[in-house]
């Protein structure tokens, strides 16, 4: 498994970047995990429309979905090329009804449902759903497949099913969205702190946080998550990480 980061930054772009995007490869086919506003062009660069095998959403917020609606655009118009026939299998949670209608009442999508505890076969990977506290309904994704283990969080508040769920993770994608020195008690996100603790109780091997607010030093954060787990990494657009 490769995974490539088209966007990484939350809840809303920083200029000319994106927000969250990965490319996750697998025997030659191409899982699209969030496409956040700004996602869609810098995807482009990379990987054409005809050529995503399955759309992931771990949410139906803007900044992880936003660019699925205009994706929605590019893949009527490959139909009308002849460049697809089929429709785009889109794994997604059903709320908010109103964002996820727009999605899976699209022709060029087949929408799946995304639910608590859900497991799937996917391109030759085992791939299971875990719903984490967030306003809207959100999951984390797990993806094995040869022994190895890819966990992406998803938007989270602290809680332990994340530890439990991404325990023993080869690759940890883990957002840490606010300073400490910002968090409330009320916050939907994690704190880069928070990360780091996360990772290490886990147990992971390599911890790559994302959802950077754009106002933020990258290297801030990185110092927090960093408190707990030393080789934490930010991960970084345009780079591809083996896992």
């Amino acid at each position: 498994m490769r995974l490539f980061c088209i966007g990484k930054y939350g809840p809303y772009p920083k200029a000319g970047e994106s927000c969250s995007c990965y490319v996750l490869t697998h025997n030659g086919k191409n899982i699209v995990i969030d496409l956040g506003c700004g996602a869609l062009s810098k995807l482009l660069n990379v990987l054409p429309p005809r050529d995503i095998d399955a759309l992931v959403l771990s949410h139906l917020h803007a900044d992880h979905m936003g660019d699925a609606l205009t994706l929605r655009y590019a893949l009527e118009v490959d139909r009308k090329l002849g460049r697809r026939t089929e429709p785009l299998p889109v794994y997604l949670p059903a709320e908010p009804a109103a964002e996820s209608c727009l999605l899976s009442s699209h022709a060029m999508m087949d929408a799946h449902f995304i639910a608590d505890g859900m497991r799937i076969q996917l391109f030759g990977m085992d791939v299971a759903f875990a719903e984490m506290p967030h306003p809207v309904p959100s999951y984390a994704m797990a993806f094995e497949s040869g022994g190895k283990k890819l966990v992406y969080s998803g938007d989270t508040r602290d809680t332990v099913r994340i530890i439990d769920f991404a325990s023993g993770a080869d690759l940890f994608v883990m957002e840490a969205a606010l300073l400490e020195k910002d968090k409330s008690p009320a916050a939907p996100h994690v704190s880069a702190k928070d990360a780091g603790r996360i990772a290490k109780e886990a147990g992971v091997r390599r911890l790559l946080v994302t959802h950077l607010l754009p106002e933020y030093n990258a290297e801030d954060v990185l110092s927090e998550v960093r408190e707990s787990y030393p080789s934490a990494e930010m991960i970084q657009e345009g780079q591809s990480y083996e896992v």
